[in-house]
């Protein structure tokens, strides 16, 4: 079943990014600063898919002090940039609301799924730290792991980079075509 809503996911991504990179009219100043919100929202990604050990002990470190789910909010936050970079704004928020009803119906899913697999640990958890809207000010006590490139690489995250830079060098190029 998670493979499923993952692979619905990816396809949705999929669609979105298409449909963004139809509708885009981007500028100069717009890819650039678009690409640098991309670039955050990446950095996000990777620093959270750093510390994450799928399947393994709840992840309370790294970017999961302040948010239990900062891979979303990261492809959240990419998602604003490519919005900037696609430099039109009803098609913008068509793509930012069917992101977030995608999203939605992911998180709800997996804080079932986290719920059931780790009971009180993650209820105390949830307690404590927001879904999506991260609370830098008040973090929970982490348990020390650290960052590490093999565990980015494990969770697959190049791909997500790789899918994204390919995505900023379309609008790059669509840019460039529309001069």
């Amino acid at each position: 079943m998670k493979g499923a809503a993952g692979l619905r996911r990816i396809h949705g991504h999929l669609l979105l990014a298409a449909l963004g990179l139809v509708l885009a009219r981007p500028g100069l100043a717009t890819n650039a600063v678009g690409a640098v919100v991309v670039a955050a929202g990446m950095a996000l990604r990777v620093w959270a898919a750093g510390v994450l050990d799928k399947g393994g002990e709840l992840c309370t470190d790294g970017p999961y002090r302040c948010v239990r789910h900062p891979l979303y909010v990261g492809s959240f936050v990419a998602a604003v940039g490519f919005c900037v970079m696609m430099r039109a704004v009803w098609a913008s928020t068509a793509v930012l609301l069917l992101f977030a009803v995608l999203y939605a119906a992911q998180v709800s899913m997996e804080e079932r799924l986290l719920r059931t697999q780790y009971g009180e640990r993650y209820a105390e958890y949830a307690a404590k730290v927001p879904k999506v809207a991260p609370r830098l000010w008040r973090r929970v006590v982490a348990g020390g792991r650290r960052w590490s490139l093999s565990r980015v690489l494990m969770n697959r995250e190049q791909y997500h980079v790789l899918v994204t830079l390919v995505l900023v060098g379309l609008f790059y190029a669509k840019w460039y075509w529309l001069q």
